[in-house]
């Protein structure tokens, strides 16, 4: 199973203030990344997003921008499938800071942890991040980039034992889903 999960949180709409990354190679966990992000709408800072994540502009005035980074994040991106609990937030993201600094967009795919959970783990009564981590016994801490892209890499890790599948391809045809393009 080789994948990255990728998580960010936003200092308002979809705005990044900070990128977690977890790297899976051959069902591990090899790098997790995180890094904070001084985004193209500060010195705003949404205050229903601050009070979500506890990231204040004071963090962010002497961080990298998404544009200045872009040289280091891009190793993780391209050529690999994404995974993100509710992707559509995060390759949301993404797609607009691409498009806001002038960016390609990398050669990848993604699939939603949240859909493929759905499909693992049918019934419950939520699939929020912090619900399935608490259901495995998996502690991290909540609303921070890199804390969540690990926690999303090992709640795919756990839906691919469930399944008994042992790539990320074979745990998507077993579940009936099928990779996006970014």
């Amino acid at each position: 199973m080789t994948f990255t999960a990728i998580d960010f949180e936003t200092a308002h709409a979809q705005y990044p203030c900070e990128i977690g990354l977890c790297r899976v190679e051959d069902g591990e966990i090899t790098e997790t990344f995180s890094k904070l992000i001084k985004p193209a709408c500060f010195p705003y800072m949404n205050p229903w997003c601050q009070k979500v994540h506890g990231i204040s502009a004071s963090d962010l005035q002497f961080e990298e921008t998404f544009e200045d980074l872009w040289g280091e994040l891009r190793p993780w991106l391209e050529d690999t499938v994404l995974v993100a609990h509710n992707a559509a937030f995060d390759m949301g993201v993404l797609r607009a800071s691409l498009r806001h600094y002038d960016l390609a967009i990398p050669h990848s795919d993604y699939v939603c942890s949240v859909s493929l959970s759905k499909k693992t783990w049918k019934g419950l009564p939520s699939y929020k991040l912090n619900s399935l981590c608490d259901m495995f016994d998996i502690r991290f801490r909540h609303h921070r980039a890199g804390a969540d892209a690990e926690a999303c890499a090992k709640l795919v890790l756990k839906a691919g034992e469930e399944m008994d599948a042992p790539s990320l391809e074979d745990l998507l045809t077993l579940s009936g889903m099928k990779v996006k393009a970014l």
